[in-house]
């Protein structure tokens, strides 16, 4: 299986639509190749949250943001949170003064549940609540709720930005 499908099933979400670089919703589907240019030139962000056949909302991932000065103590403080907790995250360096920790799922689990584990997680760990993805727990007809970017484009090997830690 080629990195890019591996990439694909890890950062799973909505397949009808994605996030731009530039902060906009595309309204097009999430193909290969737009994933595959992700890594070259045109970075893209996924929506997390899919629905389910009972009409509920479910994430395969989970994402913290922490973008503020003490972001990477507030990121280790998380994964060490998760950790006493047996679950495995991992920390990212975001492209800008952030950080990301990422979760997976090993199967689809409701928005609700995700949410609700981060921010209890955040708590333990003293960690503020702002940027726990997803954002939202249900969405109204029409509404794709946020998009998380995801890591990896143009990653900068002068300052490792865009890594796992």
């Amino acid at each position: 299986m080629n990195q890019v499908v591996r990439f694909a099933e890890l950062f799973r979400g909505r397949g009808d639509v994605y996030g731009s670089n530039e902060g906009g919703c595309v309204k097009q589907p999430l193909t290969p190749n737009i994933l595959e240019q992700h890594f070259i030139d045109q970075p893209i962000g996924v929506y997390p949250m899919m629905r389910g056949g009972d009409d509920q909302y479910y994430v395969a991932w989970g994402c913290v943001d922490f973008d503020t000065a003490d972001a990477e103590q507030h990121a280790f403080a998380l994964r060490s949170a998760l950790a006493e907790a047996g679950v495995t995250s991992w920390v990212e360096r975001s492209r800008s003064k952030g950080y990301h920790v990422w979760v997976f799922a090993l199967s689809p689990v409701s928005a609700e549940t995700m949410r609700h584990a981060l921010i209890v997680a955040c708590n333990v760990a003293e960690a503020p609540t702002t940027e726990v993805n997803p954002k939202q727990t249900t969405l109204k007809r029409g509404q794709y709720g946020n998009y998380v970017r995801l890591p990896y484009a143009y990653v900068d090997t002068d300052t490792d930005r865009q890594r796992i830690l």
